[in-house]
């Protein structure tokens, strides 16, 4: 066994003068060490003290892409929620039968508020700081677009008091018309950061547009459209019209669209492929797999893989068919992006504007004829003896019909995206068949607050059920 000898043992072991040459070295040591020890040399690699406006965006988007736009607490259990897909073991199951855990939201809650929108504001102050118009819009638009994701799953949210530290470790919630109101308002000033003439910097660590400043533009009209529908049933008309103009001033092509890219390496890849790679716990949902089997939909063969037999089958709400299909490589492939808004969206918001505000229902399905090109183009499924059929099954829709078609396209089209589940909220289509033998009667509505929230915060709203609606629905 090897031995090791202590200070004191060595320092007896030393003969008279030693010990003295010893004591004066550490006397040197002591006094000195300010003077010999070089401060960069001393400095933990891993926990910067400062970093670059670049590193803040590359960090933050790729945190956006993994837990807002893609990650199991939001998407996949919005999903299983709206019957796209349905959990068949663990968490994922408990949610098929409308049991959400306080416990399982902790993390989401806690990497959006000292992750994300810290590292937003923290990006903000920088690019004010050096005059950078750019950084500070991208920086509004992150932090809009994570408000909103907090807001549409649970109502009232910590704002105006939160990101404050040690502070305010008990910020008050804001009631989501106020949240709403500040979402508009960081999006509004991030069109005039980005409308800036010029920047010395740039926008540099952009993984999602590569510093494309008129892409980010774009961006934010097509955000404040989408936020601006979702209050249709708090404005009425006037949020539809409202849409519309910003839908012109968005994007036009779905080479626009507002994604992020995962890499093939286990490491870098999408969130959904990891999920199915560790957890394996849902499948896709006998509702949405029989609605695109119904319609012959060549959408089908990458939003679904085939089951063990070759087939396309579905797991009923509840019913944990593991046999059942997985999801398909267009949202749980390595390399599958994550999306933030799309064209294809943008498009389904101007037709649903568009038939409420009293346009010709021809010049209505025209528009709903696009969004569904647009969708099998940004899946790459384009089917044009597909699209002609489609077109000539849509000729004789009216009225509701043609309403219930426009969100049930939308339903189909933004599979594994936030919006179909809002979409749903707000509007009731599709009509689902809640779980019969759920712990609820009703397909819930929003998330409770996590456990920390309920815990440590005295603001927390108290009473809430996850049938309760959110204020704009």
């Amino acid at each position: 066994m090897k031995m090791m000898i202590g200070r004191r043992q060595l320092y007896r072991l030393l003969p008279g003068k030693r010990k003295y040459i010893l004591f004066l070295a550490v006397v040197v040591l002591f006094l000195g060490c300010e003077k010999w020890i070089d401060p960069e040399i001393n400095v933990n690699p891993d926990q910067p003290a400062d970093v670059t406006m670049e590193t803040l965006l590359a960090y933050m988007e790729a945190d956006v892409a993994f837990k807002l736009a893609g990650g199991m607490e939001i998407i996949l259990s919005q999903s299983v929620l709206l019957q796209q897909l349905d959990g068949v073991d663990r968490q994922m199951l408990g949610l098929s039968n409308y049991i959400i855990n306080p416990n399982d939201l902790v993390w989401i809650w806690a990497d959006a508020y000292s992750e994300i929108l810290m590292d937003a504001k923290v990006l903000r102050e920088k690019a004010a700081t050096l005059g950078s118009p750019y950084n500070a819009g991208v920086s509004d638009i992150i932090t809009a677009f994570t408000l909103g994701q907090l807001t549409d799953a649970w109502g009232k949210i910590p704002w105006k008091e939160s990101l404050q530290g040690s502070a305010n470790t008990q910020p008050a919630y804001d009631d989501q018309e106020s949240v709403y109101q500040s979402i508009q308002g960081l999006l509004d000033r991030a069109i005039d950061s980005l409308s800036a003439p010029a920047d010395p910097y740039g926008i540099k660590g952009d993984y999602i547009y590569d510093g494309d400043r008129l892409k980010w533009l774009q961006a934010a009209h097509a955000l404040k459209a989408r936020y601006y529908i979702h209050l249709s049933n708090r404005n009425g008309e006037q949020a539809y019209l409202d849409a519309l103009e910003e839908v012109q001033e968005a994007f036009s092509a779905v080479e626009d669209d507002m994604l992020f890219a995962f890499g093939t390496g286990e490491s870098e890849s999408n969130p959904i492929y990891q999920f199915m790679r560790d957890r394996n716990d849902v499948r896709m949902g006998n509702f949405y797999i029989e609605m695109l089997k119904a319609g012959n939909d060549p959408r089908l063969a990458v939003f679904a893989l085939p089951d063990n037999d070759g087939n396309f089958t579905g797991s009923m709400p509840g019913q944990a068919n593991g046999a059942a299909s997985k999801p398909g490589p267009a949202v749980a492939a390595a390399d599958a992006p994550t999306y933030v808004i799309t064209y294809t969206e943008l498009l389904f918001i101007k037709a649903e504007a568009m038939f409420i505000t009293g346009y010709e229902e021809n010049e209505v399905k025209i528009v709903l004829l696009e969004a569904v090109s647009a969708s099998l183009d940004q899946f790459g499924t384009v089917d044009t003896d597909w699209l002609e059929s489609y077109s000539g099954q849509i000729m004789d829709l009216t009225g509701d019909a043609l309403f219930a078609e426009i969100m049930t396209q939308k339903y189909i089209a933004t599979f594994c995206q936030p919006e179909a589940y809002h979409s749903w909220r707000r509007t009731g289509y599709p009509v689902l068949t809640p779980n019969p033998n759920g712990a609820t009667n009703e397909i819930p509505t929003r998330f409770p607050y996590p456990i920390s929230e309920l815990v440590y915060n005295q603001n927390v709203p108290t009473g809430v059920s996850v049938t309760d609606r959110v204020w704009w629905d």
